[in-house]
């Protein structure tokens, strides 16, 4: 016999986890709701441009609640500003320095993921670093 009430766990907007018990047919309402969304926002993403969208870092270029308008243009010119220059990075740079900043692995564990020593991983971030700094001063 099927459970009448299930549990779910969901995150708040201001990134609490609740949880909560629905019948067997609104969890599966929402798990599909869930999965449309997500479905969306993948493809409203494919339909920026390839200077726009860099994977693991447009996601986080959402609207601050309580910022004004004119610091929401600076941030986007910044962020416009910073896109370009990643762009013109090499692959394995781009690759190295997100996955370091925006994914949060350490230089051992990109170097084992890429089969290359950590100081060379190290090497190339900190390259990228310093070229960014210098297209972004210019």
């Amino acid at each position: 016999m099927d459970k009448l009430l299930v549990t779910i766990k969901y995150k708040t907007a201001d990134g609490k986890r609740i949880c909560v018990e629905v019948s067997t047919a609104v969890k599966e309402l929402l798990e599909q709701s869930d999965r449309q969304i997500r479905s969306q926002g993948r493809q409203d993403r494919r339909y920026l441009d390839k200077e726009e969208y860099i994977d693991g870092l447009t996601d986080t270029t959402t609207v601050y609640p309580h910022e004004d308008l004119a610091d929401l243009v600076i941030r986007m010119d910044r962020l416009s500003n910073l896109y370009s220059a990643i762009a013109t990075l090499s692959e394995v740079q781009r690759r190295r320095l997100l996955l370091y900043y925006f994914a949060g692995l350490s230089y051992r564990q990109i170097g084992e993921m890429e089969r290359v020593n950590h100081k060379s991983v190290a090497r190339s971030v900190a390259g990228a670093i310093e070229r960014l700094r210098k297209i972004i001063t210019e």
